[in-house]
């Protein structure tokens, strides 16, 4: 038997399930200790409790916030580009905001994310 790291993409789509599903403690297990998310230039989030507060975040908007990976997954080594929609449920209906999020994985654990999206349709509804 052989121990070898799963495929960065395998990693990537697990850990990415885990964090919108708000599952706290299997996307630590999936994240290096120095893990860094930044969305765009607005957020940066560093290490466990990081993923800690991003995960609980993701929990508590249960039921107003969706988010799929859909479309083909990428991969250039240990960087995986993942295709997301987040869908948000709002009294006037439903908005959904489209993003590419970049996922570097290192040792079979995520180490960066880097998320772009636009927040054009948000801002047409909330100015």
């Amino acid at each position: 038997m052989t121990d070898r790291c799963p495929r960065p993409r395998d990693v990537a789509t697990a850990w990415m399930a885990a964090v919108v599903a708000g599952d706290v403690r299997t996307a630590i297990a999936l994240s290096a200790p120095s893990i860094v998310y930044t969305t765009g230039q607005a957020r940066r989030y560093e290490g466990h409790e990081g993923i800690h507060d991003i995960a609980s975040d993701f929990n508590r908007l249960a039921g107003f916030l969706t988010v799929s990976v859909e479309g083909e997954i990428l991969e250039d080594g240990g960087v995986v580009a993942l295709r997301r929609i987040e869908r948000y449920t709002v009294p006037s209906g439903g908005i959904e905001i489209r993003g590419c999020s970049f996922v570097e994985v290192e040792d079979g654990v995520v180490t960066r994310w880097a998320d772009y999206k636009s927040m054009e349709s948000i801002d047409v509804i909330f100015g």
